[in-house]
């Protein structure tokens, strides 16, 4: 993935400054995290884990164990918004005519009965042949990644690939179904899907009281191995509770803001539309392509590319199963990544992960899995949030200072 920055990316501190503040991060924060064989109190929630920021893995504790047959039986008409990608990577940076674009998933509207029947066929497609998620096709080009490349086209602003069926299949071919994620986010369940709302818990009692807050959001999601979030933060103190399957967290400290390459990106949206038979090409085509839309704003200066701030770095491959050599080739995209403290956290079915604000998490899963997790507002007039801020000013005012001397 290329940078925005050309030049080779530091910051104002010498690396044995930043080496012993990455010690002593580590030394607040171990491997593995904290885990409870039972919900704690509300005052040892919040004396030991939110006044701290450290996150903690809580089993036993009496959540509802729901699968995704559960969640349909009797609702199979209700209607829902899922996230569709060619490759399961949505809100991800991509490479888009050799410049990093944010690009944000498309969204299809199906019922409950038939989002759970394509996800399963999308699961017998990855078990029926490894080259779905192993063998890439030589027709499509891939960054360093392993994301998908796009190409520009004669489009004003489509961003246009043809996917090859030469004999492989590829997760983004026709051969195997679009990806698709429940990730709606926006309190989907309480807005989207109200129906659903009695099969689950309204709030985390101990969380509430601990935090004297409502959830702001109770957000539902259902995926498979295919689907990954990529690395963000949030700005809630979030409870995700594991329903059914398995959900693998890698998870930096606010801290690690120092190292991680986030800057503001312009943005697009997946689209699939039907395309016929290429003539033109020496391969056999989809009837369907996807393309990239940019998201435009206007105002008074004009219309210009809508900008989202997002991170870069891969912090995935600084982690087993990822060799030396994986692991080499992200720290010669970001040298500062040495310094950071990525940590995996696998979140089982009846297990639940109070994830701290502004801890930044990338997730997936491991099989079929249905979560609900709880966003309660975080304190914005605290000495963290602060913290946090002034490593966010270093980072941009690093950047900026690269990008004027390049």
């Amino acid at each position: 993935m290329p940078s925005l920055d050309r030049t080779e990316r530091s910051i104002p501190f010498s690396d044995s400054i930043l080496s012993q503040f990455s010690s002593d991060v580590a030394s607040l924060h171990a491997t593995p995290i904290a885990i409870l064989e039972e919900a704690p109190t509300p005052l040892v929630f919040m004396r030991e884990y939110v006044a701290l920021s450290k996150p903690v893995l809580i089993r036993n504790n009496a959540f509802p164990l729901v699968t995704l047959d559960d969640i349909v039986e009797g609702n199979e008409d209700v209607n829902l918004h899922v996230d569709v990608t060619p490759d399961g990577h949505g809100d991800t940076i991509r490479e888009v005519d050799g410049e990093p674009m944010f690009v944000m998933p498309s969204s299809k509207e199906m019922r409950l009965d038939e989002f759970r029947d394509g996800l399963r066929k999308q699961q017998i497609m990855m078990m029926n042949s490894k080259s779905c998620t192993t063998k890439k096709s030589r027709h499509i080009k891939y960054d360093d990644d392993g994301l998908q490349k796009f190409s520009r086209d004669n489009h004003d602003i489509g961003i246009d690939i043809g996917i090859g069926i030469d004999g492989d299949c590829d997760l983004a071919s026709q051969d195997c179904p679009e990806i698709l994620y429940y990730s709606r986010q926006n309190d989907c369940l309480r807005n989207e899907l109200q129906p659903l709302t009695a099969l689950f818990p309204p709030t985390i009692s101990f969380a509430e009281e601990a935090l004297n807050l409502k959830p702001d959001a109770v957000n539902l999601w259902i995926g498979n191995e295919a689907s990954v979030s990529s690395m963000h933060k949030d700005h809630y103190e979030n409870i995700m509770c594991v329903t059914a399957g398995e959900k693998v967290f890698t998870i930096c400290p606010p801290s690690d803001a120092l190292y991680l390459k986030e800057a503001s990106f312009p943005s697009g949206t997946f689209r699939k539309q039907d395309r016929g038979t290429d003539n033109n090409t020496d391969y056999n085509t989809n009837t369907s392509i996807w393309t990239v839309d940019a998201e435009m704003v206007e105002d008074e200066e004009g219309k210009h590319p809508q900008m989202v701030r997002w991170l870069e770095s891969d912090v995935e491959r600084l982690l087993p199963p990822f060799s030396k050599i994986e692991q080499q080739s992200s720290l010669e995209q970001n040298p500062l990544l040495k310094h950071a403290h990525p940590m995996r956290v696998h979140v089982k079915a009846g297990e639940m992960l109070y994830l701290p604000s502004l801890w930044y998490h990338r997730v997936t899963q491991t099989c079929e899995t249905v979560a609900v997790n709880y966003w309660y507002d975080m304190r914005f007039d605290s000495p963290g949030w602060c913290t946090f801020n002034l490593f966010q000013h270093i980072n941009d005012d690093t950047r900026r200072t690269l990008h004027d001397s390049s």
